[in-house]
């Protein structure tokens, strides 16, 4: 296998600094025009192309954001990322987007590559809460490592609190969906949620917990279900809870998947929202636009948290030491029928 050719083979050949080879491929001023076209003679002849890390390295800030979000087939970080990518090309930045997949292993794996490319700032969505002392102290520690500005979005979690952030009130939006499913007259009212060591699932339970309780009705915690936000478990869930025993004539779903889960579970038993049960679920589904489906919804604009996010970003790259700015947006219920 041939050796790789790279900018210091350049340097010799061109008799000239690496520093002097780094300026071409920055399009430097300073760089004699003969020299420039010494350079890029070579790098033509030995069909010579630095990388996008080569690049970075040679310069002392690229103009690279890392995205890093926990679920990118979801519509939710789909439109979020949309937003991004909008506001982006404005600031003309490239952007580097990774994919945890809710683990904290891909989470770490991807922050040590941004690291490498040393990127400009970084979004970021935590895969996981980060509870441990253990693990603050090495999330943290791989944050600081980047050396550059960050913003929190969408998880607002304790050990992430020093950094800006962009994050939607659930609670507020689980708190009056159930209020509407109150007001509408149901008093038996279930919750597709997941797991309480999940801080918007804390939140979200918060919400309905407190609607309950301002209403003066009895919480049943048999009709509380936690999963884990994908449709499969979701979809198991509901099995279950669509053939209790005197079961809720009422249903707030957690997220889109957890939505979709409940309604594949509804539609097997030839049963329609509505009419056999009532449902407020967190996040559009925009197919239903499509199809006419009056599905009750927490609307969160996914696409306004983005253009926020990188707007933050881009405000704290550019004022440093300004103070430590968190901002909150308000879901809004769309509700067609109850």
């Amino acid at each position: 296998m041939p050796k790789e050719f790279t900018i210091n083979d350049i340097a010799k050949e061109a008799g000239v600094s690496k520093a002097t080879v780094s300026r071409v491929l920055n399009e430097s001023a300073s760089v004699r025009t003969e020299t420039k076209e010494r350079v890029l003679e070579i790098m033509e002849k030995r069909h010579f192309s630095p990388s996008a890390t080569a690049r970075n390295l040679s310069r002392q800030s690229s103009n690279t954001i890392g995205v890093i979000v926990p679920e990118v087939d979801n519509p939710f970080f789909g439109e979020m990322l949309r937003g991004i990518t909008e506001i982006a090309d404005k600031y003309n930045y490239t952007l580097i987007c990774c994919n945890s997949d809710d683990s904290a292993d891909k989470d770490k794996k991807a922050l040590l590559m941004l690291k490498e490319h040393r990127v400009r700032g970084l979004l970021y969505t935590p895969a996981v809460d980060y509870t441990t002392r253990e693990q603050q102290r090495e999330i943290n520690k791989l944050l600081k490592d980047l050396n550059a500005p960050i913003v929190i979005m969408d998880r607002q979690t304790d050990s992430l609190e020093e950094y800006d952030g962009v994050f939607f009130d659930d609670e507020k939006g689980l708190y009056e969906a159930t209020m509407a499913l109150i007001k509408a007259g149901h008093t038996k009212i279930g919750l597709l949620n997941a797991t309480m060591d999940r801080v918007l699932a804390r939140v979200r339970y918060k919400g309905y917990e407190r609607a309950i309780h301002d209403a003066g009705i009895p919480l049943e915690k048999r009709y509380i279900f936690e999963g884990d936000y994908r449709m499969t478990k979701a979809y198991k869930l509901s099995k279950r809870l669509l053939t209790m025993e005197d079961r809720p004539t009422a249903v707030l779903t957690c997220n889109n998947r957890t939505s979709l889960g409940f309604l594949k579970a509804l539609y097997e038993r030839n049963e329609r929202l509505s009419r056999d049960i009532a449902c407020i679920g967190l996040d559009r589904i925009e197919a239903f636009d499509v199809i006419h489906n009056k599905f009750n919804y927490i609307e969160r604009d996914a696409n306004q948290m983005g253009r926020q996010a990188i707007r933050l970003l881009n405000d704290r790259i550019a004022y440093p030491e300004r103070p430590l700015k968190q901002i909150i947006l308000t879901p809004v219920l769309r509700i067609q029928e109850l």
